[in-house]
């Protein structure tokens, strides 16, 4: 009969005195004998090798709480830089609205607009403040333009008007350099560019037109044609919605005079609007 002999042996592991795990050893004995070792260092040996472990998981931990404070001073850092350039581009619609009566609010008005056929026509949240950011400042280069240009009471001659329509490209000019508002720099650009390519400063057709552009242009054309000017009073909406389909797919794009119709017809009106 062969018989084998087994030497077991369980202890508690402890660390910090904390009981972290059992160990269970079992060593055949039958031909090896116990080694000189004993197996309490053995246990000694793991629990050391268990401490060590936790403390490198403490400071792991200690680590990467670090990290997150200091994740959250830079997030309330870039807040606070970020209402403050929201504070100067106020600044600037304010100091564009100072220039003339007749276009004082009429930044808000069009940032408006725009939101809200961005919205109709499904453009995400980031995309919207954006575009609602492009419509506060679609005009900023009219700060350019001669004041008595803004204000004057019979319609433009077409020397004055050139000098008028230079103000999207100056106003990207004047935006260019500003980080934060590289993507909305081509449609400050291009929001007097019209679908048959026959707008300003570039004559660009069709699609070529970033969408966010074809937006501002129809915002803009609404407010501008629902607001009283130096040598006219407002004309009605509905004069400016007859405007819209005459003109859908010429000037303005199909798609964006679609939701903006649909937009006006659901109700989404300021009460500018309604008073027109």
């Amino acid at each position: 009969v062969n018989e084998k002999f087994f030497d077991v042996m369980t202890s508690p592991v402890t660390a910090e005195g904390e009981t972290i795990g059992i160990l269970h050893c079992v060593t055949d004995i039958t031909e090896l004998r116990k080694s000189e070792l004993d197996y309490r260092e053995l246990v000694d040996i793991y629990a050391e090798a268990v401490i060590a472990l936790k403390n490198k998981e403490q400071t792991f931990q200690n680590s990467r709480d670090a990290f997150f404070n200091m994740l959250e001073d830079v997030s309330e850092t870039y807040k606070e830089l970020e209402y403050l350039f929201i504070g100067l581009v106020r600044a600037m619609v304010n100091a564009l609205d100072a220039k003339s009566p007749w276009i004082k609010g009429h930044s808000e008005n069009v940032a408006m607009y725009a939101e809200k056929i961005a919205r109709e026509m499904g453009f995400d949240e980031e995309e919207i403040k954006d575009l609602r950011l492009a419509g506060i400042l679609h005009d900023v280069g009219k700060i350019g333009t001669y004041d008595y240009l803004l204000d004057k009471p019979s319609k433009l001659t077409n020397e004055e008007f050139e000098i008028v329509k230079k103000h999207p490209a100056q106003g990207a000019k004047i935006l260019e350099g500003i980080k934060q508002l590289k993507d909305i720099v081509p449609v400050i650009r291009h929001h007097h560019e019209r679908i048959d390519g026959r707008g300003y400063p570039e004559g660009l057709k069709g699609e070529d037109i970033p969408i966010g552009a074809r937006i501002l242009h129809v915002a803009d054309s609404y407010d501008s044609m629902t607001s009283d000017r130096p040598y006219r009073p407002a004309p009605s909406r509905e004069y400016a919605v007859s405007e819209f389909k005459k003109y859908s797919g010429i000037q303005f794009d199909r798609k964006v005079v679609e939701a903006f119709l649909k937009v006006l017809k659901d109700g989404g009106l300021s009460s500018k609007e309604k008073n027109n």
